[in-house]
């Protein structure tokens, strides 16, 4: 019996929507990787920064402490993002979860680096383009990931769907 005869039979309705699902699950992992790349260029510049420093950088020793949770945090975060990537990979929706998660944290992130410049007077204002970079990321990233967690929840709908007496506790079940 081949792989085919043991999917179930789908209409072109439900066929249709696993096809948007899978399209947004290469969405997801192509999002992840970007992400993944951002978290590894912060530990790659605190490695640098600590361990090989070039003559015209002046950094602080202080700046180096700093930086090294903030390197930890980042590692953390993109071996989380390679898991959801692995999860895609493997078909499952909880893979969509860094998207969302760290999305948010770059909105979060331009706007305190953009707020002080513009509100107290004194304080250098962020770059812009960079500003504009990280928020745009973190915008589209949640978009992206909570359009493709609906996404693969009407899909599972419509593969598997569940019958509306199925979640009823039986007679003798403890409530």
């Amino acid at each position: 019996m081949s792989e085919q005869d043991l999917r179930p039979r789908l209409d072109a309705r439900a066929a249709r929507q696993v096809t948007v699902a899978d399209v947004w699950r290469a969405v997801g992992i192509g999002f992840s990787l970007v992400w993944t790349t951002v978290l590894a260029l912060v530990v790659t510049f605190w490695v640098r920064v600590v361990f090989f420093p070039r003559p015209g950088d002046e950094v602080a020793l202080w700046n180096d402490v700093v930086l090294a949770p903030v390197a930890l945090v980042a590692a953390v975060l993109a071996g989380w993002t390679l898991v959801g990537v692995w999860r895609l990979l493997l078909r499952r929706p909880g893979g969509f979860d860094p998207l969302v998660v760290l999305g948010a944290f770059a909105i979060a992130v331009a706007l305190l680096v953009w707020a002080p410049g513009r509100f107290i007077d004194g304080l250098d204002a962020a770059p812009r383009e960079g500003v504009l970079a990280l928020g745009v990321l973190g915008v589209v990233s949640v978009a992206a990931g909570m359009l493709a967690q609906r996404s693969w929840r009407r899909a599972a709908a419509v593969v598997d769907p569940v019958p509306p007496d199925a979640w009823e506790p039986a007679d003798d079940d403890v409530v």
